[in-house]
């Protein structure tokens, strides 16, 4: 479905070059509705599918007598994913009045919080698995995070400082490449909040 691939990459927002120790919320993951919108039938076929795949954080926009409709998810920050969610909605619809039907979010925040940020659900499953297997003995490696989605790791490097360029230049790869589908609004939606600033989160140095 396009506008799936759309909405995960919507929202690619960066952050500065500097080591960051983003919050890891763990595997649990809750959605919550809100009552009262009423669904179209390609809408709830749409939303099926989206909370059977649950991935914090992510948010799911309709536009209501329509079949509009915009999803995010696996956003490593709470407020981008709803805000991409809905600028989707809006494109889609061509100024529809979108709104907000449901969210993803980690157990043990409130759904309703504002200004929560971490790590995506998969980029949390990477660094605590992928990472670590493709470090060499003896050689440095890092990992990056761009504010939507997106990461990049290194491995095998001599000095710290190339395993971190080198995971920089790999998430901002990935930031441009999840940009490269999308329209003009949109991706100067995307580049407006930052899209090829990433951070490092960690390095791995040698044992």
């Amino acid at each position: 479905m396009k506008t799936a691939i759309l909405a995960a990459a919507l929202a690619l927002a960066g952050m500065t070059p500097a080591h960051a120790e983003p919050t890891l919320f763990g595997n649990a993951v809750r959605i919550a509705t809100v009552p009262d919108i009423k669904l179209s039938r390609i809408q709830r076929d749409s939303f099926k599918s989206y909370r059977s795949q649950r991935a914090y954080f992510g948010a799911f926009y309709v536009v209501e007598g329509t079949d509009h409709g915009f999803w995010t998810r696996n956003f490593h920050d709470y407020d981008v994913a709803k805000a991409a969610a809905k600028k989707g909605c809006e494109i889609i619809s061509e100024g529809g009045d979108c709104k907000l039907y449901a969210l993803l979010y980690p157990a043990g925040i409130d759904p309703n919080a504002q200004g929560v940020k971490g790590m995506a659900s998969a980029a949390e499953k990477a660094l605590n698995t992928r990472y670590p297997r493709m470090q060499k003995k003896g050689k440095y490696g890092a990992f990056a995070l761009n504010k939507a989605y997106g990461f990049g790791i290194s491995a095998g490097w001599n000095s710290a400082a190339e395993a971190r360029a080198a995971a920089l230049e790999f998430c901002t790869a990935d930031s441009a490449f999840a940009l490269a589908p999308l329209g003009i609004e949109a991706r100067k939606w995307a580049r407006a909040r930052g899209l090829e600033e990433c951070t490092i989160v960690d390095t791995h140095t040698p044992d």
